[in-house]
């Protein structure tokens, strides 16, 4: 159908080609160019919907990358603050260490012995104030017992600090257990947070790689619809133009035919007012045309 109206438009200008045509040929081209603009008008909505719609999945895709950026923010926040708890863990973990090395070098500045030695040097002492207690004793044995008391009083306090350092040293030991224990916690945590961070990361990646691919989509789907809407235009010019050259022929041709009837009216009209003349009768259609030429003479 475009061939053939490209054969009859090929030659001379489009105005001068019309007028070669006939007006067969002309009907035709305009029922060409009016098929032609209703498959551009189709053409045309399916772009604009298609534009619409892509842009319709541009907006999802933008929308699900500010969701996606907004959680790996709220993950990263929550990553952050757990980086900040186990430095607070290991800080404490450090002070607990140094705590634990303390007890450690205290109790082995104690006897290594002193488990050994306490049920006897409890014994003992046990007996060493009985006797006190019990036995008159000369002035220099009494003083000595005193000292031997004194010395295992002192060991024995030795032994009760060691006990408490012991105490100390496990409650050290079991905090220092339990920070591992929520340490350990954070870190795996840690490790789930930051994979989920690194996989939205890319989901964003490819959602970016998917809107740039969709953004193309539509500049060309713009381009196609400008491209159709352009054409459609130029189709409408062209049926306009088909159409004035079929009208002003028609024009023409009435006026051709309208120039015939006067001078068949006029020729009636002369051939009436000789009859006239010779008294011979006229019709009343005679009458008629020879009153219609007497005005239009006066006029």
């Amino acid at each position: 159908m475009v061939d053939t109206m490209e054969k009859k438009e090929n030659n001379n200008s489009p105005i001068n080609s019309l007028e070669k045509l006939t007006e067969k040929e002309l009907q035709e081209m305009l029922s060409e160019v009016k098929s032609l603009q209703i498959y551009k008008k189709k053409e045309m909505y399916t772009l604009m919907e298609r534009h619409s719609e892509a842009i319709k999945e541009a907006g999802i895709i933008k929308r699900e990358i500010l969701k996606l950026k907004e959680l790996v923010n709220q993950l990263s926040q929550k990553s952050s603050e757990i980086r900040k708890e186990l430095e607070q863990y290991r800080i404490a973990r450090s002070n607990l260490d140094e705590e634990r090395r303390r007890l450690y070098s205290e109790l082995r500045n104690i006897s290594s012995k002193g488990d050994a030695e306490k049920d006897k040097l409890l014994a003992k002492l046990m007996k060493l104030k009985w006797i006190h207690q019990t036995t008159p004793l000369p002035p220099d044995e009494e003083l000595n017992l005193i000292d031997k008391i004194a010395e295992l009083e002192k060991k024995s306090l030795k032994l009760e600090k060691m006990e408490k350092l012991r105490e100390k040293t496990s409650e050290t030991e079991s905090k220092i257990n339990e920070l591992l224990a929520k340490r350990e916690v954070l870190i795996e945590e840690l490790i789930k947070i930051n994979t989920q961070i690194r996989e939205n990361k890319k989901r964003i990646k490819n959602l970016f790689v998917s809107l740039i691919e969709k953004s193309k989509q539509i500049d060309q789907i713009k381009q196609d619809l400008f491209r159709v809407i352009k054409e459609f235009a130029e189709l409408k010019d062209q049926y306009n133009k088909v159409k004035q050259e079929l009208v002003r022929r028609r024009i023409n041709i009435k006026a051709r035919v309208s120039e015939n009837v006067v001078d068949v009216e006029k020729e009636i009209a002369k051939s009436a007012l000789e009859k006239y003349k010779a008294g011979k009768k006229l019709d009343l259609y005679e009458l008629q045309l020879l009153y219609k030429q007497m005005e239009e003479k006066i006029s």
